[in-house]
């Protein structure tokens, strides 16, 4: 199986909170979330360790070098669902706060 699509199907599969899709092809993907947190997103992931970025309120686009490994994704898939969580609390706490 293509890694692109292993991520795919990875994270369609991950249970993540928020992630209510993706779309795309091969490693060029794109994460969409239910609701506009994407930014919030963002920075969890990158404190995580993994460079994505916010395209739109409620989309987080994903594109790793061409050289990404089964496992290296793997990584990314496996921590997803803290990261999403991550996200929700932060934006969460921003709406209590504002």
């Amino acid at each position: 199986m293509a890694v692109g699509q292993g991520l795919a199907d990875g994270i369609r599969g991950a249970g993540a909170p928020g992630v209510v899709g993706v779309r795309g092809r091969g490693l060029w993907l794109a994460i969409e979330l239910d609701s506009p947190f994407a930014g919030a997103v963002e920075t969890a992931a990158r404190e995580a360790g993994f460079l994505v970025n916010a395209v739109a309120a409620n989309a987080v686009r994903l594109a790793p070098p061409l050289v990404l490994s089964a496992a290296e994704a793997g990584e990314f898939v496996a921590a997803l669902p803290a990261i999403a969580g991550r996200a929700l609390a932060a934006t969460e706490r921003s709406k209590v706060g504002a």
